[in-house]
């Protein structure tokens, strides 16, 4: 402690009628006490003051480094085209699993819903009552309209008797048990007896020929149904009412839509039916015990309300570099690693896909990585920086937290970025160096040697990554396990029948196992 010399006040008090002032007096020697411990104090405060204010710059340099590493997260290396996009639209959605490549997509067919139409209400208020049974499943048309007529049919097929020769009342004996209601595929009885009639409608059960008639084909569907519970539900109340219900059924949705108005002028509704999902397991047949105003009917031109298959559910194709794949989504995420490709419409030509890697986007990154980098190493100076000379010490002088900090950043390019490959990258290989003075610098020479030969680096920049040296494993991260940055031997012992990870204990084969899932039994073998 400072020891500050005190003059003798009272001593001189009262001698030769001084005239002291004798509150003078008192308040110079507490000040005298006082003052020196009170300077220390106000010393240490200070310091204190200045690394708390230090702290608060350290903290904020941090949040800018780190909000500026987040978004290079964001950055893109690829650019992804289509050379129709209005047909098919393509979009990069993994940059780890891009690589540089033209490929052909071609007889494009897109997945639909299944649209059908209840036309023809002119009674909104009803009140209406139908139990409806409704499943989901598939239709498939077992017979096309033909212009022309024969005298011959086919099995499974359904007709419309065009002429008749004769008049007696057996005509028709010779194939009656062969007629089928073309409304219920399902059904084994002889829809018809004899004599049939020109204008008769039927499915046939087995070929034949008569010569006494003709036949025409005439469009006809049949429907299979999905494996599941059938929906059965009482339709009741006004026109919404029963929209609204029918909408309420799992698997599809209804809609109540203004056709126009009929003849008389007033509007006419029809309700329109659609299923909720694409793909050709996505239809839905509805059926109302025979109340054909409510039915999806088997064989729409027979339908006395003019039911209609405005569109059929059906599964997306297309042929990628000439294979032909189908999918129940026009979203389809399995075919070009990285890449989600989105159909939007039918089209028998070629489209091409293009994936290319920007150099210009790299670099940007690149040189971002060195600015931040730069940022934050200058302002760890200015707050630590020790003045030899002076008491002009940064406001963390000598701190050993942030001195830790100082070191780790020293290490960073010594340091390698794991998890990208077999071998480890460095920030040197990626052209970012140090110079002397430990400032960062992008080494042009080096980043265009990397960026030739292995390109794929660079993503260990902004993108986290683990892969797998066997083609026919996949890896994943599971939000369950914390497995450090490394390369790691992932082995089965067929002599224990377990899996092993490294050299683990159980504990760690058990995170490995949330981390791998096999592809393929032979990675055992």
């Amino acid at each position: 402690m400072v020891e500050v010399a005190k003059p003798d006040y009272l001593s001189l008090v009262n001698k030769s009628g001084s005239g002291f002032n004798v509150s003078e007096l008192v308040t110079s020697i507490v000040a005298a006490e006082i003052e020196p411990k009170k300077s220390i104090h106000t010393a240490k405060q200070t310091k204190n003051e200045n690394a708390i204010s230090g702290i608060g710059f350290l903290n904020a340099s941090s949040s800018t480094g780190k909000t500026a590493f987040t978004s290079i997260q964001n950055d893109k290396y690829f650019s992804v085209s289509s050379s129709n996009a209005t047909s098919v639209g393509f979009t990069a959605t993994d940059e780890t699993k891009l690589t540089s490549a033209v490929n052909s997509v071609s007889n494009i067919t897109i997945a639909k819903k299944m649209v059908f139409e209840l036309p023809g209400f002119t009674d909104l208020t009803g009140p209406y009552n139908q139990a409806v049974s409704i499943k989901l499943g598939s239709w498939a048309q077992t017979s096309v309209a033909s212009s022309s007529a024969s005298s011959s049919v086919e099995s499974g097929k359904t007709y419309k008797v065009i002429t008749r020769s004769g008049s007696s009342v057996t005509d028709g004996n010779a194939f009656k048990d062969y007629t089928r209601d073309p409304n219920d595929p399902s059904d084994a009885d002889a829809f018809h007896g004899a004599p049939i009639e020109v204008g008769d409608v039927f499915r046939a059960s087995q070929a034949f020929t008569d010569s006494d008639y003709t036949f025409s084909q005439v469009d006809a569907y049949a429907f299979t149904a999905n494996d599941g519970t059938t929906a059965s539900i009482t339709l009741s109340g006004n026109l919404q009412a029963v929209t609204s219900q029918l909408n309420a059924v799992t698997g599809i949705s209804a809609t109540l839509v203004n056709t126009g108005n009929n003849d008389s002028g007033n509007p006419v509704y029809s309700i329109v039916v659609s299923s909720t999902s694409t793909g050709k397991n996505s239809g839905f047949q509805i059926t109302a015990g025979g109340a054909a105003r409510w039915e999806t009917s088997a064989y729409p031109a027979g339908n006395a309300n003019n039911n209609s298959f405005n569109q059929f559910s059906a599964d997306s194709s297309l042929k990628l570099d000439g294979v032909t794949v189908s999918r129940t989504t026009n979203t389809i995420t399995d075919l070009i690693d990285g890449v989600s490709i989105d159909l939007k419409a039918d089209n028998s030509g070629t489209v091409q896909y293009t994936a290319s890697r920007s150099e210009t986007n790299v670099k940007n990154t690149v040189e971002k990585v060195i600015s931040s980098l730069n940022d934050y190493k200058k302002e760890l100076d200015r707050l630590t920086y020790i003045d030899v000379e002076g008491d002009n010490n940064g406001p963390l002088a000598m701190d050993p937290a942030v001195g830790m900090l100082k070191s780790k950043l020293k290490k960073l390019t010594i340091s390698a970025l794991t998890g990208h490959g077999e071998k480890n990258i460095y920030l040197s290989n990626l052209g970012i160096k140090t110079n002397s003075a430990g400032e960062y610098f992008f080494d042009k020479v080096t980043f265009d040697n990397t960026y030739s030969t292995n390109p794929e680096h660079f993503t260990a920049l902004k993108d986290d990554n683990i892969s797998s040296s066997l083609l026919s494993s996949s890896v994943k991260k599971s939000q369950f396990t914390n497995i450090p940055s490394g390369t790691y031997e992932v082995k089965y012992d067929a002599s224990s029948s377990t899996w092993k990870f490294g050299e683990s204990n159980l504990t760690q084969r058990q995170a490995i196992l949330h981390l791998i899932k096999i592809l393929q039994k032979n990675w055992i073998n």
